[in-house]
């Protein structure tokens, strides 16, 4: 058998491939074009496709909010570091993490939410934080670390329990905007870290 007779079988194949694909575009065509019987059908399949993908996407967001709750649970049952060296370390290690998950998936999302609150709780301008999150993180995880802060909003307005920590300032959509940079790149959580010891010098003066 010549080494020819594959490429002329795959070629032929091929070719089958492509004619049947033409011959049903032009007969999905005239059908839609000419049978009312066939364009209801094809309604009620985009009908089931959207009511499919509506019942997916509501099942995970009650999923997401689920696991936030959880995550808001555990976290308020953390003792936070007190001292501002550990408060900047511990900042430092949350947003590391956090960037980390975000690029994991969908399924670590939630995760890597958490730990971008866990180090929003302890900068000392939560605000100008949020800013900064809302230019870098990726925006499903973003929404995530809003619900998350607004859950722990509701959390100390019903009267946290022993152990709870008091959450991040609440800001609406228009505060952080005016808390973003207005020009120039957006740093990374990591830099505003790096960049802000004047904040954290802040901590540890004693309060008037």
């Amino acid at each position: 058998m010549s080494a020819s007779s594959p490429l002329r079988i795959a070629g032929a194949t091929a070719a089958v491939a492509v004619t049947g694909f033409l011959g049903y575009a032009v007969y999905f065509d005239y059908m839609r074009r000419h049978s009312s019987e066939f364009r209801k059908g094809l309604k009620k399949q985009h009908k089931k496709v959207a009511v499919a993908a509506e019942a997916q996407s509501k099942a995970e967001k009650e999923r997401n909010s689920k696991l936030l709750r959880e995550a808001l649970i555990a976290i308020q049952l953390e003792t936070p570091p007190t001292t501002p060296e550990q408060q900047e370390a511990y900042f430092q290690e949350q947003v590391a993490e956090g960037e980390k998950l975000a690029t994991l998936g969908p399924e670590y999302q939630v995760q890597s939410a958490s730990h971008f609150y866990r180090a929003l709780r302890v900068y000392p301008q939560p605000l100008e934080l949020l800013g900064i999150y809302q230019r870098v993180v990726p925006p499903p995880v973003w929404a995530l670390l809003i619900e998350l802060t607004s859950l722990s909003g509701a959390s100390a307005a019903a009267g946290p329990g022993a152990g709870a920590i008091p959450p991040p300032a609440q800001a609406s959509v228009a505060d952080i905007d005016d808390a973003s940079p207005i020009s120039g790149d957006a740093p990374s959580p990591n830099s505003a870290s790096q960049g802000s010891g004047t904040e954290w010098e802040k901590l540890s003066e004693p309060a008037e």
